[in-house]
């Protein structure tokens, strides 16, 4: 009996459902971001962690995505978008499931490299099939699964401390981990005619050309204050700031961290009035960035040092957060640095060293903090704990301030 031929037709509307079954799951991995540490640091703390050992089991989850983007950015060329994202799904839903469960520190940071890795792998299979399905309007279609893949965070935020809040926090952590299984399965019974043949062809070849581009790391460098602050704060010391030093309940602390996340989402479909207000001119998109991040670290600075109010301080994490949203035009800076041909792994790269530096502040900061011994009769830090770490973000600033100075300017000029 032959085997039934799946039209070219039927084939995209496969492909489209499997796209949106993989932006339900990159929705959650970005949740996942905001749950370990942010969300349940309370939680952590009471069940006898410290700091530095809560901090790195944030920071595995990110070092093992920022690693899936070099690997499997060099292998997705290759096998597709389907089957990325299927492995990435695997391993993320598998890490997910059984952290809350595993009792042994050792095995609960493998657990959340596990995760990291799958959650990275994600982003690329999504990428892929955006490539494969909108090749003429990839930066648009990016643009939008961005923007709903930054409304993750926001679920991670009131949404989920109120779940934790009811069930505790490992049932809370089990439920993102089936809602991508059951994407999954999903997946599996629609994958008949999209997995394609395997491309052959030189799988390092672009790594190689990223590494030996310096306007790269320029641009790499560039971004590192950018977001390895911004995810300290929405995804670590964020909430926990504003508890112990504004005296605010753990409610209304999700929801300033919220408003951060949703400023950022918004900012992945509007950069493009930001370039157009600058005609156009990529480097002066990247500075701006670079110095609003700069400046609402010195703003905070100067809220803790001079103990100023709530209101400069959200002040100051407006202007961190506005830059974190600029990813695209980031984005659009690698593309054209680099020969069209080595256009994903040109983002693939970047997004690497985002997430590395992401996961080294997070590592730095948690170091910090456990210089500084919690408040006697509460798990609270102090202002002076607060103030050192910010100190360490405004010197990161600086470099990341040369290095944009250092980014070519790539638009076209008539």
């Amino acid at each position: 009996m032959n085997t039934p031929i799946v039209s070219p037709t039927d084939v995209r509307k496969r492909k489209f459902l499997i796209l949106i079954c993989g932006v339900v799951i990159f929705f959650i991995t970005s949740m996942a971001k905001m749950i370990v540490p942010s969300t349940i640091f309370q939680d952590l703390l009471k069940s006898g962690m410290d700091v530095e050992q809560i901090s790195s089991l944030g920071a595995a989850f990110l070092y093992a995505y920022a690693i899936s983007q070099l690997l499997m950015g060099c292998f997705s060329d290759r096998y597709g978008g389907v089957r990325i994202l299927l492995l990435g799904g695997t391993l993320f839903s598998a890490g997910t499931i059984l952290f809350p469960l595993a009792h042994f520190y050792p095995l609960m940071i493998l657990l959340r490299l596990i995760t990291g890795f799958g959650a990275g792998t994600i982003f690329l299979g999504v990428a892929k099939l955006l490539g494969d399905l909108f090749p003429e309007r990839f930066g648009f279609a990016l643009g939008i699964v961005l923007f709903f893949s930054y409304l993750g965070p926001t679920t991670g935020t009131i949404p989920m401390v109120k779940l934790v809040e009811s069930v505790g926090w490992k049932p809370a952590m089990i439920l993102p981990g089936i809602i991508t299984l059951c994407a999954l399965i999903l997946i599996l019974s629609k994958k008949k005619g999209t997995i394609k043949p395997v491309t052959p062809g030189q799988t390092f070849a672009p790594l190689y050309h990223m590494l030996k581009n310096k306007n790269m790391w320029f641009l790499a460098f560039s971004c590192a204050t950018v977001y390895g602050s911004y995810y300290a704060i929405v995804g670590q010391i964020g909430q926990k700031t504003l508890t112990d030093l504004f005296s605010m309940n753990t409610g209304k602390a999700a929801t300033v961290i919220m408003v951060l996340t949703l400023i950022v989402a918004s900012n992945n479909l509007a950069g493009n009035f930001l370039l157009q207000l600058f005609q156009g001119k990529r480097k002066a998109v990247v500075l701006t960035g670079v110095i609003f991040s700069m400046f609402g670290i010195f703003l905070a600075e100067y809220v803790f040092v001079m103990q100023r109010g709530f209101p400069m301080f959200l002040i100051s994490l407006i202007l961190i957060a506005y830059p974190a949203g600029l990813f695209p035009m980031f984005g659009i800076v690698a593309k054209e640095v680099n020969p069209q041909e080595y256009m994903g792994m040109a983002l693939a790269f970047l997004n690497f060293m985002a997430f590395v530096f992401i996961s080294l502040y997070q590592n730095i900061t948690g170091m910090i903090l456990k210089r500084f011994p919690l408040e006697e009769g509460c798990f609270s830090f102090s202002v002076e704990a607060y103030s050192a770490v910010y100190l360490f973000f405004l010197i990161g600033g600086v470099i990341s301030l040369i290095a944009a100075c250092l980014v070519p300017e790539t638009r076209k000029t008539e």
